[in-house]
């Protein structure tokens, strides 16, 4: 029964410990301490780092520093150890019942995708210890449209050869691309061009999604004789973590309708980089 007393108070005294209130009652029998309920996403810009303040919270208070140690959960851990910095020990001053544990983040091979660092506070004789912190770091890139103009390299969707993606800017800093699909045209389709148009790309500088609206792109001719126009339609992603576009795109002709459709595909396909 006295078991089960001591596990009610623990339970109880978890879900206060996060308000700081002067009228809150700790239990003054329970040598408690834990975490701060809600970790906050860290967030690191590329080739950044970020500093911040993790608290934990005990249910007494001394009249002395009192320190406890820090260990990190191995297997609630996936970031790599190049890319943070946490002290081994968090100290509660005097007089309080809240110690601040400050943590370093970095972007050292870091990749895209979430991260996560486990913390737990070592206990000891006559100290109990609450939640496992579960912190998550999220690497952001800003996006900077000059980093994607240039001309791309790659290989397009069925390996028709090396593609020819060139982006500039107009005249109002806004992105515009052409030479998509020319590797299509030119090498298994044989036909020639004799004209090809620079578009316009509606680009989300937030998210780096962009598409680009269905309109006259490109006229060729085969075996000289002259051929409807193509027309061109797409949309994909700039990737400003990895420099990289995610393209989808497809062709359609008078007489021939999608060149998506004829052939039962999704969207052809480039991901490519800038040289």
């Amino acid at each position: 029964m006295r078991k089960l007393t001591y596990i009610l108070i623990l339970l109880t005294t978890a879900a206060l410990l996060n308000s700081c209130a002067d009228d809150q009652e700790f239990t003054k029998n329970l040598n408690f301490i834990s975490f701060e309920v809600n970790t906050p996403t860290i967030v690191v810009e590329k080739d950044g780092s970020t500093d911040i303040d993790v608290r934990v919270y005990t249910t007494q208070m001394s009249g002395t520093d009192r320190t406890f140690n820090i260990e990190i959960v191995e297997s609630a851990t996936t970031a790599n150890t190049e890319s943070y910095t946490i002290p081994t020990t968090v100290t509660v001053p005097a007089n309080s019942n809240v110690g601040i544990l400050p943590i370093t983040v970095a972007d050292n091979n870091l990749g895209e995708e979430a991260v996560y660092i486990g913390l737990q506070i070592e206990s000891s004789e006559g100290l109990y210890t609450g939640n496992t912190a579960e912190l998550t770091i999220q690497k952001h890139c800003q996006l900077d449209i000059n980093e994607f103009v240039g001309t791309y390299s790659g290989n397009t969707l069925g390996d028709w050869g090396p593609t020819q993606v060139v982006t500039s800017l107009d005249g109002d800093g806004n992105l515009q691309i052409t030479g998509v699909g020319v590797a299509f045209l030119t090498g298994p389709w044989g036909e020639v061009i004799t004209s090809m148009e620079t578009l316009p790309v509606n680009l989300d500088l937030e998210t780096g999604e962009f598409t680009v609206e269905e309109a006259p792109y490109i006229t060729t001719t085969y075996n000289g004789a002259p051929q409807p126009t193509y027309y061109l339609s797409a949309h994909g992603l700039l990737n400003a973590c990895s420099g990289t576009m995610y393209l989808y795109y497809d062709f359609n002709q008078e007489g021939f309708g999608s060149y998506v459709e004829y052939y039962n595909q999704d969207y052809f396909t480039e991901i490519i980089s800038i040289n």
